[in-house]
Formats: C-alpha cells, sequence, structure tokens
C-alpha cells in the first residue's frame, strides 16, 4: 500500500483535481490539463482536438450537459469533396474551350494585362467572360480547400475517438457530443470555461473513447 500511495502521488499534477475526484470525465479532463502544463503536445493531439495556451492551477467540472447525437458527417464531407474536385474540372474544361474559341481575343487580353493597359473596348465581352472562369475557378479552390480540411479534420476526429481505422470514408453511425462545465484556476483566478466532447457510436466498434473537441471560456 505504501508503494501504491507514493505512485499515486507521483503523477504529476494530478493532486490538483481531487476537488472534482469521482466524476465520470475526471480522468480525461485530468489527462487533458496536465498535459496542457507539461507542453506535451504529442499526448495532448492524441486524444484532443484544441490545445490550452496557459498554464492551469487547478480544475473541477461543475456540470455535465446532457448527451446529443448526431448521425457522422464524414459521407457527407466526403461527397461534398468529390463534386467541388468535379466542379474544379468542369470549370476548367470550360474556360479551356472558351480559350480555344476565342483564342486571338483571350490572348489580346492578356497581353494587354500584362502590359498594364486598359482593355480596349471591343474585347470588353471576352475579358469579362475569362474573369469570371478565373474568379470561379479561384472560388471553387477555396471551397475545395476547405473542403479538404473539413475531410482531414474528421478523420483525425475518428482516430482519436476509435483508433487506427481503415476507410474511415466507409462508416457509419452517429457523433455523440456533450459539453462540461469547468472552473479552471489561472494565475490565482477562478474562470469558468466549457469543455466540449465528442465519441463515434460506430457498429462493430464497442469501445470508443471521448475527444476533447473543443475549450472555450463560458459566455
Amino acid at each position: 500500500m505504501r508503494n501504491g500511495i507514493g505512485a499515486f502521488w507521483a503523477v504529476p499534477g494530478l493532486g490538483l483535481a481531487l476537488a472534482a475526484c469521482g466524476h465520470r470525465d475526471q480522468r480525461l479532463v485530468d489527462q487533458y490539463f496536465n498535459a496542457v502544463n507539461a507542453k506535451d503536445n504529442q499526448t495532448l493531439s492524441s486524444f484532443a482536438a484544441v490545445g490550452f495556451d496557459k498554464k492551469v492551477d487547478r480544475w473541477r467540472i461543475v456540470k455535465e450537459e446532457d448527451e446529443e447525437k448526431t448521425t457522422m458527417p464524414l459521407t457527407e464531407l466526403v461527397n461534398k469533396q468529390k463534386e467541388l474536385d468535379k466542379a474544379v474540372a468542369d470549370n476548367k474544361k470550360a474556360a479551356t474551350a472558351y480559350s480555344m474559341d476565342h483564342y486571338a481575343e483571350v490572348d489580346q487580353v492578356r497581353e494587354a494585362r500584362k502590359a498594364s493597359k486598359g482593355v480596349p473596348g471591343k474585347l470588353s465581352g471576352v475579358a469579362g467572360e475569362w474573369d469570371k472562369y478565373n474568379q470561379k475557378d479561384r472560388d471553387l479552390k477555396k471551397s475545395l480547400a476547405e473542403a479538404n480540411a473539413a475531410v482531414e479534420k474528421e478523420k483525425r476526429n475518428v482516430e482519436r475517438s476509435l483508433g487506427p481505422t481503415e476507410n474511415a470514408e466507409g462508416l457509419t453511425g452517429d457523433v455523440i457530443t456533450k459539453k462540461l462545465d469547468l472552473v479552471l484556476t489561472i494565475g490565482g483566478e477562478d474562470k469558468p470555461y466549457v469543455m466540449t466532447l465528442l465519441k463515434y457510436d460506430v457498429k462493430g466498434n464497442a469501445r470508443p473513447r471521448w475527444v476533447v473537441q473543443d475549450l472555450k471560456p463560458a459566455s
């Protein structure tokens, strides 16, 4: 028993959270803030999507909100990604066709702009159409980049909750989220925060774990 007690108190920072011991999410919250205080980003990123840039002296769970369930968004996000990828390709194909049909005019518009000259009035229609293709290309590529980022973020969350996962895009199930009302002692001052947790309820995986998805000051 003596060795066991010594080992318990040897865990860095664990004693800081004793005021809220016994809560079913206490271990996860302890793990999070111990990693934050140790600046152990490798451990933190394995179960949390967000970090925290302040040292936390103490923390306690005040309240656990009800769980909410929604359909896993990964399939929808991947479909959106594919749609945008096709839209970029289709716009490029249309722009190429327009350029071939108006090769001389488009070339004159390019040369005038390259020389910082105004586009002749007779070419204004062609210039306007060409600009539309270029603007649409920029807009679609921006949306595609955002869609790519959303897919990668969702895949990382799936793996944080379920572990290494093959064919994550083919998984179906639910996302369960809940919020924890916390009090964090930072620089000697108690401050209310809200931590959002999520996990994936997927058929065939009986032991998903909670992921720290967000941490913000309470509004």
